[in-house]
């Protein structure tokens, strides 16, 4: 009915999800913290982080769930070039130049 899932969740209302196949291309653990565990995934699009997360927790008869989320890169943009609010301000009002990327 156009809802999405986790607001049904929080009424309690049962919330089922259609599966879709999606590509995990690479899965890399980064560091362990218990209880924390962050991990670093190259995925296709359309892909749950959430879900993995979720399904991770499941498949190690715990509980897990996704504290965090930081996109890196999505096609051709990647997050280490991208320029921060303060730059693209700065260059709206023409007090900094726009270096080239190397």
């Amino acid at each position: 009915d156009g809802k999405r899932a986790y607001e049904s969740a929080r009424k309690g209302e049962e919330v089922q999800v259609k599966t879709k196949e999606v590509e995990i291309s690479g899965f890399e653990i980064t560091s362990i913290e218990m209880p924390y565990v962050n991990f670093c995934i190259t995925c296709s699009k359309g892909t749950y982080i959430r879900s993995i997360a979720y399904d991770f927790g499941k498949a190690l008869n715990s509980g897990a769930y996704l504290s965090e989320l930081c996109r890196t890169a999505i096609g051709e943009f990647y997050l280490s070039n991208s320029i921060s609010i303060v730059q693209l301000i700065e260059l709206l009002h023409g007090t900094e130049k726009i270096q080239p990327h190397t």
